[in-house]
């Protein structure tokens, strides 16, 4: 049974983190104007041509108006959203600065390594045949920052969440289906680190034997956000079971899991596996629980 809730778990695991990675091609909070097509520009604070690129090139009024037709997107690949976009827009060419030109449906048109003069530039957007065929008004060109450093915000945040769960014991092939409920508080101490803790009660209707027919669990987890919304996160738990077989036991775990953060709505898929012997000191006969939830919160 252990095997085939592991056996789930990774499948699941990865399903999870597979969306988190390919569902947007780039996160839709860096377009906001969704009528035009992207221009990529990926670069560095260390990159010299980048910057004469950004002194003297696209100041030029033709340029410049050219690339008012297009959401700029100006990528730091030394950050680590900048380093994925370039894995998965560059082919894997680490020079910059790297252009990268995609139409309004999110289709790569254009590529270009290296720095160009305006005539050649503007030669190379045209080429991508996603230049409006009437540019708009002069003015300076909107710059949007990737990763956008000032939208983080140190500090606390509070989650209420509400899921589905498949509980199981160590002692059984059964695994019974229930919900969860859950309140948590979140510190961001960091663009990529977070602390989470808070309570849970899953409840499992038909719960038999050491299947817990009711959990309520006080997590304390460490998130990494490896991507753009999307982290990992790893951590350990104190839990209270109430189960046919067992009027109350404590217990302690670890847990893992993986989210991915949509504006206010957090998805968050956990496993949690049980230490403790439930069993009534029964070494011979060791029982212990485990818990896979899928929830869905809201940040508040």
């Amino acid at each position: 049974m252990f095997n085939i809730m592991k056996k789930t778990v990774a499948i699941l695991l990865a399903c999870l983190l597979s969306v988190t990675a390919f569902a947007q091609k780039i996160s839709q909070k860096y377009i906001p104007e969704k009528d035009k097509p992207v221009l990529m520009i990926f670069t560095a604070d260390w990159c010299a041509p980048c910057e004469a690129m950004k002194q003297n090139v696209f100041t030029v009024d033709s340029v410049a108006s050219a690339m008012s037709n297009y959401n700029v997107l100006l990528v730091d690949v030394d950050t680590p959203l900048g380093a994925t976009y370039q894995e998965r827009f560059c082919k894997r060419e680490t020079q910059i600065p790297y252009f990268v030109v995609l139409d309004r449906s999110g289709f790569v048109r254009s590529r270009h390594l290296g720095a160009m003069q305006p005539g050649e530039f503007i030669h190379f957007l045209v080429e991508s045949g996603t230049l409006a065929g009437n540019s708009q008004a002069l003015g300076g060109v909107k710059y949007i920052n990737v990763p956008d450093r000032e939208n983080f915000k140190k500090g606390w945040e509070f989650e209420s969440a509400l899921g589905g769960a498949i509980t199981s014991a160590s002692d059984t092939a059964a695994v019974k289906p229930g919900i969860v409920i859950a309140g948590s508080a979140r510190y961001r101490a960091t663009k990529f680190v977070a602390f989470r803790t808070g309570a849970e009660a899953i409840i499992t209707p038909g719960a038999a034997g050491y299947i817990p027919s009711f959990t309520l669990a006080v997590p304390l987890d460490l998130e990494l956000y490896l991507l753009d919304n999307g982290y990992g996160f790893a951590g350990t738990f104190w839990g209270y079971h109430s189960a046919p077989k067992v009027k109350g036991a404590g217990d302690i775990g670890f847990r893992f899991g993986a989210g991915y953060k949509i504006k206010d709505f957090d998805i968050r898929l956990t496993y949690n596996l049980g230490i403790l012997n439930l069993n009534k000191g029964d070494i011979v006969n060791r029982v212990s629980t485990n818990a896979l939830t899928l929830t869905v919160g809201y940040c508040f």
